[in-house]
């Protein structure tokens, strides 16, 4: 049986005090930012008590632990939307470019987080054969900074790293059955992965993004347990995926 990680980065709108002082703009228009670009819920729709999770405790607004450190790799940094935003997603700079805080965030927090994802990996990976990192998301058309990618969008976003395997497979595949709008690596592609295991990787770990269209149960608390039914579901599917057959 594999051991699930859920890995939930974005679900808060908590920000540390130290945030506002370096900001620029009007609090009510960060805090609206801040609203349109969390993944709501996420915490709850992917809660499930059977597996460990690793949550990040502020907004990505604050700190996006998703992100590259360097912003030199991390594509996002051109908007201003890097590990340390800078702009909104209309464009607006709303942040001064202070090395001093940057490094208080990198060093307090982005670190930390990093850290303790990889131990946690690490030590799963060690009384595991096979560890599965489900990577988990919402998304909505405004907070999409590629226009092409804003129209046609899916329901569910099933997003990988390389090669569709046996993992991808079985996620498409099961929306797929329940009639959900399935994209593929669209409009977000790739999975998280700890940076030790970039750096070394092992075969034994895996990793999957599930993206949830917000449009889909924002508002209606019936479909929004649906949707946390299936995922529970899908799940329990993971858990026993035989990898050695891949």
């Amino acid at each position: 049986m594999n051991k699930l990680l859920l890995h939930i980065p974005h679900s808060s709108t908590e920000v540390p005090n130290l945030f506002w002082d370096n900001i620029c703009q009007d609090h009510k228009i960060i805090n609206q930012f801040i609203d349109e670009i969390t993944d709501t819920d996420t915490d709850i729709l992917f809660a499930n008590n059977n597996y460990e999770k690793i949550v990040f405790q502020y907004s990505r607004v604050f700190c996006d632990v998703e992100k590259f450190d360097d912003d030199e790799l991390e594509t996002m940094s051109k908007f201003g939307m890097g590990v340390i935003y800078s702009k909104t997603n209309h464009g607006l700079i709303f942040r001064k470019n202070d090395k001093g805080y940057n490094d208080s965030v990198m060093k307090g927090y982005y670190y930390p987080y990093h850290k303790a994802l990889n131990e946690k990996v690490k030590n799963l990976l060690n009384e595991n054969q096979y560890v599965v990192l489900i990577d988990c998301h919402s998304f909505s058309k405004e907070i999409i900074m590629i226009e092409e990618n804003q129209h046609d969008l899916p329901e569910i976003c099933i997003g990988f790293n390389g090669e569709k395997d046996i993992l991808a497979e079985e996620c498409i595949r099961f929306f797929k059955k329940l009639h959900y709008k399935v994209g593929v690596n669209y409009p977000y592609s790739g999975a998280m992965i700890p940076n030790d295991l970039i750096a070394v990787p092992n075969t034994r770990f895996k990793t999957i993004m599930i993206e949830v269209n917000k449009e889909l149960y924002k508002g209606n608390s019936t479909i929004f347990k649906k949707i946390q039914h299936d995922i529970n579901v899908l799940l329990n599917r993971i858990e026993e995926i035989n990898f050695n057959l891949s």
